[in-house]
C-alpha cells in the first residue's frame, strides 16, 4: 500500500510539500517549499528516515524555499533540473539574506543542496530506489518547471506542480496528457491557484496593455511595472517586444539577476532568439545613480517586487504615484493585504513594514497616476484545469485526484466540481495521509 502525505500546500498556497511512501517505508519527497507569513512557514516535521530522494517541481519559493532545511542532518539526493537549481540558488540566497524571519537553515545548507543535486532530463525514467521511479514532463510555468510522475510499487501517481496549458511569450505550454507521453495513472495530486476563474483573452489584453504604455510614454510620462523576479518580469519584457515598443526600457532588482541567468539555459525557453532580441534593448539598472536615472527617464521600468511588498520597485513608487501622466501597471496576482491589492481596491499605497531601516519607506499616497491590473498568469485557470484532468487516462477507473496549491475556497470548490463528474477527489488538509 503505497501511502501519500499531505506536509504543506494544503488549501492555501505556500510550503508546497508531499511525502510518498512504499509499503517497504522508502520515502520520496516532492517540493519543499515555505510560505511568508504565520509562525509555522515550512512544512509538516516528517520523520526523514528512509528519505531516498527530493524532486523539484520548480524554483519559486514557495516550492523551493524549505529544501535546505533537509541538508542540516542529510545528504539526499535532489532531482532537478540545471535553469531550476540555478534560480533556486539565487532565490533562497536572497530570501536568507533579507527575510526578518529567523529559518532554521543557512548558506551551509544551501551548499550543500547544490552539491547533492543531480539533473534530470524530461520524459527521463530515473529509479531513485529499489522500489521508486520517477519522470519529469514540462509543466509550462516557468523556464524549468516540470510535472512528476512517481511510479511506487507499482501505482503511478502524477503530481502536476505549477502547470500552463497555454503558452507564454516566455516558455511552451504543457501539452495536455494524452499526448505528453503520460501513462495510465492511479492518482492525480493538481494544482488549484486559478480553479475558480478563467484568464481574459490573453492576446486582446497583451495589446491593450502595450497600447497604453505606449500612449503614456508618448506623452511624456511612464511607467513602472512591478513584477516578480522570476518569469513575470520577463514576460512582460517580451510583451512589449512582440508589440514593438520602442521606448526606453529598465529592468532592476532581481529580476536583473535572473533576466540573465535565461540566457545561460536556452534550451528552457520558447524562443532563445526572441529573448535575446528583447534583452538587447534593456538597460539594467545599478546603483542609486542608475535608478535616478531611470527615474528622470521617458521610458518602462520593470522592477520586482510584484506586489508591491518591497524590492526595487519601492524605490521608485513614490515618484509614479505623484505623477498624472505617468502609471503603475501590476502583472501578477495580488493577494489580500497585500500592498498591490490596496492601490487597485482602495486607489491608494500604503507601506509601513519597515522599521528602522528607511524611513522614506513608510508612507501612505492617494495615487494620482493612472494604475491597473494585467492578468498575466503563468498558472492554468478553471476551465483548463478541468480539461486537462478530463484528458488523463486512470487506472481501472480510480480516478483519485488531491486538489492542492489553492486557497480553501479553490481547493474544496474545484475538488466537489469533480466528484460530481465521477472522480474520487479531495482537497487534503495539512497532515492528512491517504493510502493508495
Amino acid at each position: 500500500m503505497v501511502k501519500i502525505s499531505f506536509l504543506g500546500g494544503c488549501r492555501e498556497v505556500g510550503r508546497s510539500a508531499i511525502m510518498i511512501e512504499s509499503k517497504s517505508g522508502e520515502k520520496c519527497l516532492l517540493d519543499y517549499g515555505v510560505r511568508f507569513k504565520g509562525k509555522n512557514r515550512l512544512p509538516k516535521e516528517f520523520d526523514t528516515e528512509n528519505l531516498k530522494a527530493l524532486a523539484l517541481t520548480h524554483s519559486h519559493i514557495d516550492h523551493s524555499g524549505g529544501l535546505p532545511y533537509l541538508y542540516k542532518k542529510s545528504s539526499v539526493p535532489l532531482f532537478t533540473n540545471p535553469v531550476s537549481l540555478a534560480i533556486t540558488k539565487v532565490l533562497v540566497k536572497d530570501m536568507i539574506k533579507i527575510s526578518d524571519f529567523y529559518y532554521p537553515f543557512g548558506y551551509r545548507e544551501l551548499d550543500k543542496l547544490i552539491n547533492n543535486s543531480h539533473f534530470l532530463e524530461n520524459r527521463q525514467r530515473r529509479r531513485v530506489s529499489d522500489n521508486i521511479f520517477i519522470t519529469f514532463f514540462n509543466a509550462g510555468h516557468i523556464p524549468g518547471s516540470v510535472s512528476v510522475l512517481i511510479e511506487v510499487d507499482n501505482k503511478k501517481i502524477l503530481y502536476t506542480g505549477d502547470i500552463n496549458t497555454k503558452s507564454t511569450n516566455l516558455v511552451k505550454a504543457t501539452n495536455f496528457a494524452i499526448s505528453d507521453g503520460i501513462p495510465k495513472i492511479d492518482a492525480l495530486i493538481i494544482e488549484s491557484t486559478y480553479a475558480l476563474r478563467d484568464h481574459p483573452p490573453r492576446e486582446k489584453l497583451e495589446k491593450e496593455f502595450t497600447e497604453r504604455i505606449i500612449e503614456i510614454t508618448e506623452n511624456k510620462g511612464k511607467v513602472l511595472i512591478p513584477a516578480f523576479g522570476v518569469a513575470r518580469s520577463q514576460e512582460a519584457l517580451l510583451i512589449l517586444q512582440k508589440y514593438n515598443y520602442h521606448g526606453k526600457i529598465f529592468v532592476d532588482g532581481l529580476a536583473r539577476k535572473i533576466s540573465n541567468i535565461f540566457m545561460d539555459y536556452p534550451e528552457s525557453l520558447k524562443n532563445i532568439n526572441f529573448y535575446r532580441k528583447a534583452i538587447k534593448k534593456v538597460k539594467f539598472i545599478s546603483g542609486k545613480k542608475g535608478r535616478n536615472h531611470a527615474k528622470n527617464s521617458n521610458g518602462v521600468i520593470i522592477a520586482p517586487s510584484g506586489m508591491l511588498k518591497g524590492g526595487a520597485a519601492i524605490d521608485f513608487v513614490k515618484s509614479f504615484l505623484n505623477d498624472p501622466i505617468s502609471a503603475i501597471y501590476l502583472v501578477g496576482y495580488q493577494v489580500e493585504g497585500s500592498p498591490g491589492r490596496s492601490l487597485l481596491d482602495n486607489g491608494f499605497l500604503e507601506l509601513n513594514k519597515y522599521k528602522n531601516i528607511d524611513q522614506t519607506r513608510n508612507f501612505k499616497i492617494k495615487a494620482k497616476c493612472d494604475y491597473d491590473y494585467f492578468d498575466f498568469s503563468s498558472h492554468a485557470d478553471g476551465t483548463q484545469l478541468k480539461e486537462y484532468v478530463k484528458n488523463l487516462t486512470f487506472k481501472n477507473g480510480s480516478n483519485n485526484v488531491f486538489c492542492v496549491h489553492g486557497d480553501s475556497k479553490a481547493t474544496t470548490t474545484f475538488s466537489s466540481e469533480l466528484a460530481k463528474n465521477s472522480y474520487n477527489s479531495v482537497a487534503p488538509e495539512t497532515g492528512e495521509v491517504y493510502n493508495l
